[in-house]
């Protein structure tokens, strides 16, 4: 009995992540903008160089994935915004949709 429900509940879980990835993917399409969360000052993770623009390892997964996603999409241009993120709210913004992608 625990095996199912276990089983039920992993599978309500990918449900609602693929309804939300599905949603996320409609949103990035119809607007052709992208929101990626990013840290201030994370070490060599993720910086501010100035002037809104950003730099380190997580910034350059997200924009490789963001290129990806450009592509998938059949999108001629991806505008990507950033959006400064804590370790405290990543995740509720992920959740939320005010951030599409946060590495």
């Amino acid at each position: 009995m625990k095996k199912h429900v276990l089983t039920l509940a992993l599978a309500l879980a990918a449900t609602g992540a693929m309804a939300q990835a599905n949603d996320t993917l409609a949103k990035i399409k119809a607007s052709g903008t992208a929101t990626m969360g990013v840290r201030d000052s994370s070490g060599a993770l993720s910086y501010t160089l100035g002037d809104g623009k950003y730099a380190g390892y997580h910034v350059e997964i997200c924009q490789r994935v963001l290129a990806d996603v450009q592509k998938q999409l059949a999108l001629p241009k991806l505008d990507v915004k950033y959006l400064s993120v804590t370790s405290q709210n990543r995740i509720p913004l992920v959740q939320n949709g005010t951030v599409d992608i946060e590495c």
